[in-house]
């Protein structure tokens, strides 16, 4: 995961193991397109688009991917193609098919927290909106 943050580009192939989950893919990936709003997926996508979310938490990004990759809860239930490995406030999303084939890399991350307490900011401005 080092080498992919240095060189910011490829990736890893079985760069992860789980027994429940078997070898995971780390692929640098691209973060959200901000003009075509498109959806980012790869560690660029998680430390760049969702970075200071997981600095909320005063650990590095990468120690906290690894953190939730070994310890967190997984979740076969939603999406098809999913695995989520979730932690108390955040999950991580496993991808099992990548264009149309058999590939298990991680995809994103997610804040699990209510608004209120990711972003205290935004909830103040949201309580202030006109209700609709």
């Amino acid at each position: 995961m080092t080498h992919l943050c240095n060189v910011k580009d490829g990736e890893c192939p079985k760069a992860f193991y789980r027994e429940d989950v078997g070898f995971v893919d780390f692929v640098w990936g691209k973060p959200n397109d901000k003009t075509s709003g498109k959806g980012g997926f790869g560690l660029s996508h998680i430390l760049i688009d969702h970075g200071n979310e997981i600095k909320d938490f005063n650990i590095d990004p990468i120690d906290f991917i690894l953190m939730i990759m070994n310890f967190g809860k997984l979740n076969t239930e939603g999406k098809k193609n999913r695995i989520y490995l979730e932690g108390k406030e955040f999950r991580l999303i496993v991808t099992t098919e990548w264009y149309g084939k058999s590939k298990q890399l991680l995809l994103t991350a997610f804040d699990l927290r209510p608004i209120s307490r990711k972003n205290p900011q935004r909830a103040k401005e949201m309580k202030k909106a006109p209700k609709r």
